[in-house]
């Protein structure tokens, strides 16, 4: 298996400078004739690309649900899943340390503002609940 990319310029290519990203998992084989051919397994998803970059979220956001359309074919176990993580990752760079606290940073002042919107303040005391609550979902 590997991964297909098709790549699509913005409609206005003289004044953004995006492209969209779409990432299938493909298989080769032999038809009835011994033919080589193809077939899309499924579709990935797809990403968009500023200049020569990836924006931080839409990695996470990519990958995430990547992860969960490979979590959905049966066919696919866990080694295969991984294996298909890692050419994905060659084209479209994980997020590193630092852009995840970042991206947590503006999370946290995102949901400030919006939780003000709706006449609203949040503690610092609830803050840390809701801090504990998450890290208690996703400890083994």
């Amino acid at each position: 298996m590997y991964i297909r990319w098709i790549v699509r310029k913005h409609k206005n290519s003289g004044a953004a400078n995006v492209s969209f990203h779409d990432a299938y998992l493909v298989e080769s084989y032999r038809d009835e004739n011994d033919s080589p051919r193809q077939r899309t397994i499924c579709y990935l998803g797809n990403i968009r690309q500023i200049g020569d970059e990836f924006p931080p979220l839409e990695r996470e956001i990519f990958f995430l649900r990547a992860e969960r359309i490979l979590m959905s074919i049966p066919e696919i176990d866990s080694e295969e899943r991984e294996a298909i993580l890692a050419l994905l990752r060659q084209k479209v760079p994980e997020l590193s340390e630092e852009e995840a606290i970042i991206a947590f940073h503006n999370n946290l002042r995102w949901f400030a503002r919006w939780i003000r919107s709706r006449g609203r303040r949040v503690s610092r005391d609830e803050l840390l609940r809701m801090i504990d609550t998450a890290a208690e979902s996703i400890e083994v």
